[in-house]
Formats: C-alpha cells, structure tokens, sequence
C-alpha cells in the first residue's frame, strides 16, 4: 500500500516471483512511484500486462536484423510525446505512444505563435490535442476504465471516426461507437460491411472512388463501390421517412449523419479549449490522419477558426511527428510538503536529485546536452 515510500516488501515478493520462475515482474514503486494506491496498483496492472507483448513485438522485430541489432539505437514513443530506447519502453508509458507522434508532428511543423488545435480523424475514432508554444501534459488519465498515473499528452479521444457505424436509433441519427473496423470495413468496400462515416462522404462526392486503388472488394481488387453505398442508403432513408414522416433524399440523409458525426467531434475541442478559459477562435486547426481533410473546413466553422493547416504529409503524421521527437527521460516523486517557505530548501534538494537522475539517464545514452524542465504536480 505504501510502496512509493516503502519498497522493501514489494523488493521481497519480486525475490519470491523470481525465484518461481516469473520473467516478466512489475512492481508499482518502479512503475510508478507515487502515492494513492488504487491508480498506482492499476498503472503496475496495466503496465504488467502491456510489457510482455511489448517484449514480444520487440523480440520478433529485432530478430529480423543482423545480430538483432546489437549496438544499434532503437527508439520507440512514449505517451508523454518523447521517445525512448527499446530497453526501457513499458506498457504504461506506451498507451498513447501513437496518438502522441501525431502531436509532435503537428506542433513540430504547424505555423508559430498561434495556438493550435490538434485534429486527427482516423477510422475508428478522432483524437483531439491542443499546443500553445508547450506540450500539455496530464500526470493521472482513465483509459477504457482503468486509472493510469503516468505522465502523458492531453489527448481527448471519441469514438468517431471514417468506420464509425451510422445507425437511426428511436428517432435519432446516432454515429458511433461501433466501428466497421478493416474488415468488413464500410459499405462501400463492397464485403458487406454496414453503413459508416465514409459511405456518407462518397455519397456526398467528398471522395473520389478513381483515386483509390482497386484494393476492394471479396477479390481485394475492386474499386470502392458507391452503387452499395447508395443502395444500403436508400433503405435506411425509407426507414427515417417512415418514422418522421418526410421526404427527404440519400444526400440529405447522409448529410444528417455527417452533422452528428461533426459535433460529436467539437465536443472534445471545446473541453480543451472553452472549458479551460480559452478563446476556440483564436486558434488554427490543424488537421490530419486518414479522414481528417473531409470533416476539417466544418469542423472549424463550427467552432469559429479562421484557419485549417494541413501537412502534405497529413495521413501519416503521427509516424512523420515520432522522427522529430526528441529522445525523453521523465521521473517524479511523492512528496507530502505544504509549499511553504519553510519546506523550498527539501523540495529544492528533491528536484535536484530528479534533474541529477534525469541527467545520469540520458547521459548514458550518449546526451550530453540535456534539457531539464521542472513541474510541480501540485494539490490544494
């Protein structure tokens, strides 16, 4: 319960588990060395499942080079936008890793001096971010349930995205959460998949099914098909006609299921922006991921921006923003003092004695000019 100031019996049961013939131990002061125990003990839960099939992946990929890269720098993302040497790349510091290359990326190459608003709509689900001049950080998160204290990028994730399934639902247009996925995929991958996000965007012509390669289909070489699209359209707009009683057309129909899907994706912009004091307008859009570039001119009318940035290298940015990161050590402490005048000089030595860690860490992976940035996580 203690074990963020006491180790020692946690120490004793990894000697134990070792001695079992367990590879693969997680002990919550290494995890994460901070007080509260319940999302301490579901950070080591996490971290304790994600970490073999981490070393797994890792192996398998290593084994694939010359000596398995013996000697060979092998840098992975981390969640809180920095990267890490394979050896030292865990579960619980891993959960946001991709997500958190998209913001690097954006930040990295978007225009200075304007606030910026991270956009990234993939095919299941749309991650929102947003960057000042600094990375936001966030040192305690629920992922899927379960609380994890690690320090982490402020991302809001929603459940929309290009394969979000379209479904009318006792009188509404309800977009999400379930998700076509890659297979079947949309309708108009023509393997039987259900109405989604996308067909609505090829029915309204946002796509263009001749710049697609004809990797659809049962065959895996058909183009997208729009005829499916359609026709699955047109019996869910008989069903909406019949429950309303109007006439409206496919289009607008499939307009409907857009405006859904466009305001569910500017709830999580406004949490980041509006809710903590700060002006939507003011800032830029910056849009990328597979599916961003047909939702991002609404998206920023609707929230009153001026401007939307897309990279040339928009789809894969998140992978583009993990080669401009910069390798990160990160640790912190618990430390149960008022911030009074009478405690600076402990807490002073405490975050010395963090920078000297700091230091150490990066230094023997070769750094030597070292940037060193001080929080204070601080409870009132």
């Amino acid at each position: 319960m203690h074990s963020y100031c006491f180790s020692e019996h946690e120490l004793e049961v990894e000697k134990i588990a070792l001695e079992l013939g367990f590879t693969n131990i997680s002990l919550s002061h290494k995890v994460m060395e901070m007080i509260k125990i319940v999302p301490r003990g579901h950070t080591a839960c996490a971290d304790a499942y994600l970490t073999p099939h981490i070393q797994v992946y890792l192996k398998g990929f290593m084994s694939n080079f010359r000596d398995n890269l013996k000697g060979v720098s092998l840098l992975f993302m981390q969640s809180d936008g920095g990267l890490t040497q394979a050896s030292t790349f865990t579960g619980s510091h891993a959960i946001l890793s991709g997500p958190a290359g998209g913001v690097v990326g954006y930040a990295q190459t978007s225009p200075t001096g304007v606030p910026l608003v991270g956009f990234d709509m993939g095919g299941t689900s749309t991650d929102v971010s947003r960057y000042a001049g600094k990375y936001e950080h966030v040192f305690e998160t629920t992922t899927a349930g379960i609380s994890i204290q690690a320090p982490q990028l402020d991302i809001n994730t929603v459940a929309a995205g290009g394969g979000s399934c379209l479904v009318f639902r006792a009188g509404l247009f309800v977009v999400g959460p379930e998700s076509a996925g890659a297979n079947p995929g949309p309708a108009c991958y023509n393997k039987g998949g259900p109405l989604t996000v996308t067909d609505a965007n090829l029915v309204l012509g946002r796509l263009r099914p001749d710049h697609f390669p004809c990797i659809f289909g049962p065959g895996e070489d058909e183009p997208l098909n729009e005829a499916a699209a359609r026709e699955k359209f047109a019996v869910l707009t008989e069903e909406i006609n019949g429950y309303l009683k109007r006439d409206m057309s496919v289009e607008e129909v499939a307009l409907g299921f857009i405006e859904v899907a466009n305001e569910t994706m500017c709830r999580p912009i406004r949490a980041l922006t509006q809710a903590k004091g700060h002006d939507t307008s003011q800032h830029y859009l910056a849009c990328f991921g597979g599916a961003g570039g047909q939702h991002a001119c609404s998206i920023a009318r609707s929230l009153g921006m001026r401007k939307v940035h897309v990279h040339k290298y928009s789809s894969i940015l998140s992978a583009y923003g993990i080669a401009l990161a910069d390798v990160v050590h990160d640790t912190q402490r618990h430390c149960g003092l008022k911030f009074a005048e009478g405690n600076w000089k402990q807490i002073n030595l405490m975050m010395e004695t963090l920078r000297e860690e700091c230091r150490m860490k990066l230094g023997e992976q070769g750094f030597e000019n070292v940037q060193l940035t001080t929080f204070l996580h601080m409870r009132w």
